[in-house]
C-alpha cells in the first residue's frame, strides 16, 4: 500500500504509514497522486517601443515636423518585429500600428503644408510683395 501523504510503500496489513505515521486510508493501495505543475500565468506586457512609436508620432504632429513622425514609424516597425518574436510575451501591436499610421498621416499632412507654403511664397513673389 502507498501512503497518500508521503507516497511511501507500506505493507498490505499496515494501519499507519511506516514513514510518516499518518493513518492509511482505503484508497492508499493506489499509487500516490503526483502533483501536476500548474502553468504560471504571466501577464502580457506592452512593448515600450510600441508606446514610444505612438507618442513620437503624435508629438511629431504638433511639435517636430517630419522628425517625430519618422521616429514613430521606425519605432513602430521595430515594435511589431519585437512583438512577433516575443512568442506572446509582449503585446501592443495595436499601439505600434497606430504609431505607424499616425506617422505616415503626419508626414502626408506636413508635405501638404510645405506645398501650401510654397504656393503662398511663390504667389507673394509674383505679386510683388
Amino acid at each position: 500500500m502507498f501512503c497518500s501523504q508521503c507516497g511511501a510503500l507500506n505493507p498490505e496489513n499496515a494501519v499507519n504509514c511506516t514513514h510518516c505515521g499518518m493513518p492509511l486510508s482505503a484508497q492508499s493501495g493506489q499509487y500516490p497522486a503526483q502533483a501536476q505543475p500548474q502553468p504560471q500565468f504571466v501577464p502580457q506586457q506592452t512593448s515600450g517601443l510600441a508606446i514610444g512609436s505612438l507618442i513620437a508620432s503624435v508629438v511629431g504632429l504638433v511639435i517636430c515636423l517630419f522628425v517625430g513622425q519618422i521616429i514613430g514609424i521606425i519605432l513602430g516597425h521595430m515594435a511589431r518585429k519585437e512583438i512577433r518574436e516575443s512568442g506572446g510575451r509582449l503585446g501592443g501591436e495595436g499601439l505600434a500600428t497606430a504609431g505607424i499610421i499616425v506617422g505616415w498621416v503626419g508626414i502626408g499632412f506636413d508635405v501638404l503644408v510645405v506645398i501650401c507654403y510654397g504656393f503662398v511664397f511663390a504667389a507673394g513673389i509674383a505679386g510683388g510683395l
